[in-house]
């Protein structure tokens, strides 16, 4: 959405919402009750002015997590309204038979405008800072014996910019992966928000993560730097080269479409990395038969490629991959329902967008971690931060 619209929009549709409650709610209150209404509404719409006109006009002279905290604080007061005013709208229903107008609209946009409010606080100052660990089971007919019960430990998306005060507790999340003992910790993609100078801070914990056959990584689509403004593209290449550089300081192998070997015994398994690939406007910069050119043969393989939208597009169609590792999605940090019916918003444009999905034929596997960190509003609601623990089993 472009600027100008955005910045119509947002005070439009928040100034029609507090006219309709104040008309409803507030117009017969005391004085003091109605300057403390306008005073809030002005003082929202003036600061969600100031972030939008920085973080678009004016890029790199607000600090992003201060922006992001406007624009939840927009929200936070924003969206109960919403809710409060559809469903307080029904309350007119009984008009149209000239009835007089009704009061369980009201009742209930108050609950429901509290829950969301409730949810909100929850999801900002809990969820986002308490990864689930998710276990996961995988069963393959080619696996070779001697992997049999091989364990992998997928994060991803820790977009380092944007963590804020959740940062302080990447110790307890760098302790807490080391602690599972895993065969392979995996990374797969958006380690930094914006641009690769957020990482060296944060490298002393990172660089903690170990495991048996080491800690692999893939460029995500954030990590390249297209959303940061750059003097000059050479400035741009230095630092993503800069990133990968400190990735392999931190003792990390970032695999940029090329593939390794992981050997047991007498067996082996490829470990196949390309580099971002997704749909328009995601760059593609991924080389799918580039990083392992026998796509077709034997060889059990798995796949770390940030976007999920490659397994549908390139991975299924050319190869016969039996795992993919994705993220990316973060499940939209929005996600609804319960176990066994779920529902986020990251559906409609990632058919893959959380958990583990197996194609019509029934070879190959796709597993979507939702991901640690956040963008545009620093809280999680049903999709808190993910660690998920993989252990590959041979198919009996």
């Amino acid at each position: 959405m472009r600027l100008p619209l955005l910045l119509i929009l947002l005070p439009l549709l928040a100034l029609t919402t507090d006219a309709y409650i104040y008309g409803r709610n507030l117009r017969n209150r005391s004085r003091w009750v109605k300057i403390l209404w306008w005073s809030v509404t002005a003082v929202v719409l003036v600061a969600v002015f100031v972030a939008v006109l920085f973080q678009f006009k004016f890029r790199g002279t607000i600090d992003i997590n201060v922006a992001m905290w406007i624009f939840y604080g927009f929200f936070l007061v924003y969206m109960p309204k919403w809710f409060y005013s559809i469903c307080s709208l029904f309350d007119y229903l009984p008009r149209l038979w000239h009835k007089r107008r009704g009061r369980w609209g009201h009742f209930v946009g108050l609950a429901l405008s509290f829950y969301v409010m409730g949810s909100m606080l929850y999801g900002a100052f809990y969820a986002r800072q308490h990864p689930v660990y998710n276990y996961r089971t995988i069963t393959f007919d080619r696996l070779p014996e001697a992997f049999d019960g091989y364990r992998i430990v997928q994060f991803s998306d820790l977009h380092i910019e944007t963590l804020g005060s959740a940062g302080r507790y990447l110790p307890r999340w760098v302790a807490d992966i080391d602690s599972l003992h895993p065969d392979l910790i995996v990374f797969t993609g958006d380690l930094v928000n914006r641009q690769g100078g957020e990482l060296p801070r944060y490298m002393p914990e990172l660089s903690r993560l170990s495991a048996t056959d080491g800690v692999y990584s893939v460029l995500g689509n954030h990590d390249y730097g297209d959303y940061y403004h750059w003097s000059s593209p050479a400035e741009q290449e230095k630092t993503l080269q800069q990133l990968i550089a400190d990735e392999g300081r931190m003792g990390w192998h970032m695999l940029n479409n090329r593939s390794v070997w992981l050997h047991r015994g007498n067996d082996s398994i490829a470990l196949i990395g390309v580099e971002n690939w997704g749909m328009p406007p995601f760059p593609q910069y991924g080389r799918l038969a580039e990083a392992y050119p026998a796509l077709n043969d034997s060889t059990f393989k798995i796949l770390l490629s940030h976007n999920p939208l490659h397994w549908r597009h390139e991975v299924i169609p050319q190869s016969n991959i039996d795992l993919t590792l994705s993220g990316h999605t973060h499940a939209m940090q929005l996600k609804l329902g319960w176990k066994g019916f779920e529902y986020s918003l990251a559906e409609p444009m990632y058919p893959e967008w959380s958990g583990l999905y197996t194609a019509p034929d029934g070879r190959h596997k796709l597993y979507v971690n939702e991901g640690m960190g956040c963008v545009f509003l620093p809280m999680r609601i049903g999709a808190r931060p993910e660690i998920t623990v993989i252990t590959l089993k041979k198919e009996p």
